[in-house]
């Protein structure tokens, strides 16, 4: 019985009202348990197409390489324009990360800092907006165009640290004396963001970490290196800190050791940090294309073994030991890789995603020392009945059919591929819910697309939302999918490279089936309303003539007695007549009349019982 009230949305917000204490999930509960509702349906209210990148952060719209900002709810539920960014020089934002944090999660003395859009501009401004308005607040110049081009963003620590990775141009560098090497694989820069703070600046150079070195990056507090034999190296960001720091620089402010201001022109940021030997390796894999994730509790890791494309293997990272059942093998051949990450929940669960369905695993202890894999549950994302596209036969002038092949059954000829494609696998942490995004090929022109959210502890598919594609050859072509509460935004790109947003809102249909039966109502007969009523008019016509009857049969009763006479008795007779007559009658229209010669019938008797009384007091 609890149950049932907690799913229940009136008695959810009758108990918030009442101060009831509830978790701090609830109003999530209650949104969960609306969009789970099949009165309530995700809706396509606002689509917008155009010839450069769409790009969707924080649930807001992003279009002109981000320079023009939509969100919110405007008429129709549809997204408005929010602001504007303005870029010095009109330069090209590269790419751009929201920064939001609530402040009272922040620890104390802090600055208050407002929810910000951070971006890089022109390959080497750093620039922080404010989210809400779209202002300035803050730009850093990170270093010389000549030097390496910054074009990558991202979490280091997710709200805390973020990173600015650049590409390093061969043909320049930062020392002058590297100018004519390859020596410098990239730039990294470090900052926090709350408020926003330089950590430093460091290089990643093949005479440290190895000639074979391709790229590296730093996140979640470590620098990964990956080199071109396969081996992926885990070295600590802490200890590279504190090791090979040489002074500390603050943002717009002189620094002693170089004599000019650190983030400002024409310098920008300096580099304090020097790596010198390559710091200690804490891990270190050979795998295929350098497929590595890391996570769960206890600490494993899941990577793909040289030579074995298509299968991952899980094992303990303190042990470097396979857990038992570690072995993820793919069952059927697909156009795309097959995938496995740890699943977004931080339930240390993992996701086997393949062609066709998508699998959860749960590590268990087998006993003190190892562990096994088990399946949770599998979500067959294939619908049963499905044929590849056929080929469409065209006649030729001399009268030969030529059956032109389409890609799917092009595709199809040597393997039997699935026909569809699983674009977006993702976990709603507010909801709880884990949702796929599929496209089926249906004909050779024709692309289904389904949103389906689903329990994170059984599979169980709660519900399927159908999309509608902007494109129709957008199978196999990118399609990403942005789930935020009651908002859904898809961006696709097309073949030739044309970018369409489609935004999807939820709404409930009970407001539609009522405005559907009021124009029904309104574009009614205009005949129909008043027969209606006349029909009511007649029947009370009726029962009035019923008690007038009654009352003038009474009257002609006591006129034939006392009057013996032959014209009362036509008068009776005629009006007996009458009365049957005006009976069978169901007419409106005619009962007014005969009801007024009644009433006329009805007076005239009374005046000659009238007149009969007094003559025969004169006799008396």
């Amino acid at each position: 019985m609890e149950r049932e009230k907690c799913q229940n949305v009136f008695q959810q917000i009758r108990r918030r009202e009442y101060g009831i204490k509830q978790g701090p999930r609830s109003k999530f509960e209650i949104l969960k348990t609306l969009l789970l509702n099949e009165n309530y349906v995700y809706k396509d209210v606002w689509r917008v197409y155009s010839s450069k990148h769409i790009k969707t952060e924080g649930g807001r719209i992003f279009l002109e390489n981000y320079k023009e900002c939509y969100g919110g709810y405007g008429k129709g539920n549809k997204p408005v324009h929010l602001y504007s960014l303005r870029t010095p020089q009109d330069q090209k934002i590269e790419t751009a990360l929201e920064a939001a944090i609530q402040p009272e999660t922040l620890s104390l003395p802090h600055h208050g800092e407002r929810p910000s859009f951070l971006c890089i501009v022109g390959k080497s401004w750093l620039m922080r907006y404010d989210l809400l308005t779209g202002s300035l607040l803050e730009e850093v110049y990170l270093s010389p165009k000549s030097y390496c081009s910054f074009k990558d963003l991202s979490w280091n620590e997710p709200g805390k640290s973020i990173v600015v990775k650049s590409t390093h141009n061969v043909a320049g560098g930062i020392r002058p004396a590297e100018s004519g090497q390859s020596n410098i694989v990239g730039v990294s820069a470090l900052f926090e963001v709350f408020p926003l703070k330089f950590i430093g600046m460091f290089e990643i150079t093949r005479s440290v970490f190895g000639k074979d070195t391709v790229d590296a990056m730093a996140s979640s507090g470590f620098l990964t290196t990956m080199h071109r034999s396969g081996m992926v190296k885990l070295h600590s960001l802490e200890y590279i800190i504190q090791k090979y720091k040489q002074f500390e620089a603050d943002l717009y402010t002189l620094t002693p050791d170089l004599g000019y201001v650190c983030g400002k022109q024409p310098y920008g940021l300096p580099l304090n940090i020097v790596i010198k030997e390559e710091p200690p390796v804490l891990f270190q894999i050979r795998c295929y294309q350098n497929s590595l994730e890391v996570g769960g509790c206890p600490w494993h890791f899941i990577y793909t073994p040289p030579n074995k494309r298509g299968s991952f293997q899980v094992k303990s990272l303190s042990s470097e030991q396979l857990v038992k059942n570690g072995t993820l093998d793919s069952k059927a051949i697909g156009l795309e890789e097959d995938r496995a990450l740890f699943c977004a929940d931080e339930s240390g669960r993992i996701l086997h995603i393949d062609s066709t369905s998508v699998s959860m695993y749960q590590l268990d202890k087998a006993d003190s020392s190892h562990s096994e894999l088990k399946k949770c549950f599998t979500i067959n994302l294939g619908q049963e009945g499905q044929e590849p596209p056929p080929g469409t036969i065209t006649t030729t002038t001399s009268g030969r059919h030529v059956r032109r092949i389409s890609l799917g059954s092009m595709l199809q000829m040597d393997a039997e591929l699935p026909n569809l494609y699983i674009h977006n696998v993702d976990y709603e942490n507010e909801l709880n819910l884990l949702w796929t995004s599929v496209d089926y090929s249906v004909s050779e022109d024709k692309v289904q697309s389904y949103l389906r959210f689903h329990d994170i502890i059984s599979g169980k598919t709660l519900k399927e939302i159908e999309l509608k594609q902007p494109f129709e050859e957008s199978m196999h072509e990118e399609n990403n999918l942005y789930v935020d509460l009651d908002t859904v935004v898809q961006t696709v790109r097309s073949f030739n490279s044309e970018f369409a947003c489609v935004v999807y809102r939820l709404q409930s249909t009970e407001g539609e089936q009522s405005q559907e039966e009021d124009s029904v109502a309104h574009t009614k007969s205009p005949v129909e309303r008043p027969s209606t009523q006349r029909s009511r008019r007649s029947r009370r016509s009726r029962q009035n003539l019923d008690g007038e009857i009654d009352d003038e049969r009474t009257l002609s009763n006591t006129q034939n007695i006392n009057e013996r006479t032959s014209g009362n008795r036509r008068r009776s007779s005629r009006q007996d007549s009458d009365e049957e007559w005006s009976v069978e009658s169901s007419s409106s229209e005619t009962t007014r009349p005969r009801r007024q010669a009644r009433r006329g019938v009805s007076e005239r008797s009374l005046s000659n019982r009238r007149q009969r009384g007094r003559r025969r007091k004169r006799e008396r």
